[in-house]
């Protein structure tokens, strides 16, 4: 597993632990490696990460780290081969010195005039015998002197000529170059609603108020949101990490864990267990989306005053994705009951506001007043083509819409929360710089005839799509 993993992967695995303080065993069950192997990389990290900073760290470096690699064995052969040179050397040394002292042919003693005793005058004492024939000068024709009728030997020809003549030498092979090698790049794409998305890092971001369970169609549409981060979670490729997190009401968040994890079989069937065991129910909702990491024991902690949505967007941008998947539901109709008063910190909202707020949240009928107010608020905000074509049809829409359901008050969509300054928070809290922010890619599902407020849709829109991401209104699922 440590054998598949470069440099920079084991410099983050440590950063990881030692930033956000997880335990070793955690982070080293997390990517699969031992704990051995992670107290080497601390240790290097801690011994030799300041030499980084000394001036001369590029060349010093270099060198020192060739001298370190050689081993042993190395250096036994190194001096081998040495001591081998040398002996080649002094063997070729001596056979030259006694080539050098015998370059003519051995003479033979038997054949030698010194040690002829009967046939050498000089040991007889008589003079050689006057033989004409032997003292005859013998003529030897030399091949550059003319003789008679013949024409004279031309001169060899120049040393130009004979270079042309030589044949030239096959020229030596050069080496070639050899390309290199093309190595695969590990799968880089998530799929998810049919579409593929350039990125190895991904969060998926998923409301999962008790809101998203009410309304016109709603349990449809939070059906097809599991069933769409399901599937992309499913066809993750190992190559991939990623992380699943739940927010709902303004202030709320869990997570599957406290870093980004490994795409593996465990921690994508841990998501999927996750997922689809959060039930139909409002109930079941509420009891199983904190199964696993609340906000409390995440590295995320949003500034006061970000809410809703961003609140769960600034929870998901603190994993490091390459891309965010949002899918949110109606966001604004959250319940009172359900959100503490500190979550409104930082809003410019008064307290006093909202403790009216609450206590007029009792079992009042809705009187032909509120109705027709209902009315005349929701023709002035939709277009007729949007709107049903009975008057009480209206009502009833104007009535969900603003949170009065089945004749009984309800002041969850009453309060005009400032959407706006909560997106100058969100922006203002970013701890990397804009050119870093994931892709973000935001899907709103709401029931019929229900919108986000004008200054939340805008804002939303505005970031998904200068993230070089995307937002779809009610997108239909396959």
């Amino acid at each position: 597993m440590s054998e598949e993993l470069s440099g920079e992967q084991k410099l983050r695995i440590v950063l990881e632990s030692i930033i956000r303080n997880v335990p070793k065993d955690e982070q080293c069950q997390k990517y699969e490696i031992s704990e051995e192997e992670y107290q080497g990389w601390h240790d290097h990290l801690i011994t030799n990460g300041g030499k980084i900073f000394d001036p001369d760290f590029g060349s010093v470096r270099t060198r020192v780290k060739r001298v370190r690699k050689m081993s042993a064995l190395s250096r036994f052969f190194l001096i081998l081969s040495v001591l081998g040179n040398l002996a080649c050397i002094v063997i070729l040394s001596v056979k030259l010195i006694r080539d050098s002292g015998t370059d003519g042919p051995p003479v033979d003693a038997s054949e030698s005039p010194l040690n002829s005793s009967t046939d050498s005058p000089l040991h007889s004492g008589q003079a050689p015998p006057d033989d004409p024939q032997a003292n005859a000068v013998v003529a030897v024709e030399s091949p550059l002197a003319p003789t008679a009728g013949t024409d004279p030997v031309q001169p060899p020809p120049p040393r130009g000529d004979l270079d042309k003549l030589l044949a030239k030498p096959f020229p030596l092979p050069r080496p070639e170059t050899l390309p290199p090698v093309a190595l695969p790049e590990p799968e880089r794409v998530v799929s998810l609603m049919g579409k593929d998305y350039k990125g190895k890092h991904v969060v998926y971001l998923l409301d999962v108020g008790s809101y998203v369970l009410k309304g016109e169609g709603a349990d449809e549409l939070f059906e097809g949101m599991k069933s769409e981060v399901l599937s992309s979670i499913a066809n993750l490729s190992p190559n991939s990490y990623f992380n699943m997190v739940l927010f709902w009401n303004l202030r709320e968040a869990s997570a599957l864990g406290k870093t980004i994890l490994r795409a593996n079989q465990e921690n994508k069937k841990y998501a999927i267990d996750w997922i689809s065991g959060l039930g139909k129910k409002v109930e079941e909702l509420k009891e199983n989306r904190s199964q696993y990491h609340p906000k409390e024991l995440l590295y995320a902690k949003p500034l006061p005053g970000i809410v809703g949505y961003w609140y769960g967007l600034s929870t998901a941008i603190s994993f490091d994705p390459d891309l965010v998947f949002v899918f949110a539901g109606n966001l604004p109709s959250f319940s009172l009951t359900e959100v503490p008063q500190s979550h409104f910190k930082e809003l410019g909202m008064e307290a006093k506001q909202l403790s009216r707020t609450r206590m007029k949240g009792g079992g009042a009928a809705v009187s032909d007043l509120i109705k027709l107010t209902a009315r005349k608020w929701l023709i002035s905000m939709e277009p007729a083509s949007a709107l049903p074509s009975e008057d009480e049809a209206i009502d009833e829409v104007a009535l969900k819409r603003l949170g009065f359901l089945d004749g009984n008050f309800s002041m969850s969509q009453m309060i005009d929360l400032p959407w706006g300054k909560s997106f100058e928070h969100f922006l203002s809290s970013l701890e990397i710089g804009f050119d870093r922010v994931p892709r973000v890619h935001t899907f709103v599902c709401l029931p019929s005839h229900v919108t986000w407020p004008r200054n939340l849709t805008n804002s939303v829109r505005e970031f998904s799509e200068s993230s070089q991401g995307s937002f779809s209104l009610n997108p239909k699922f396959p």
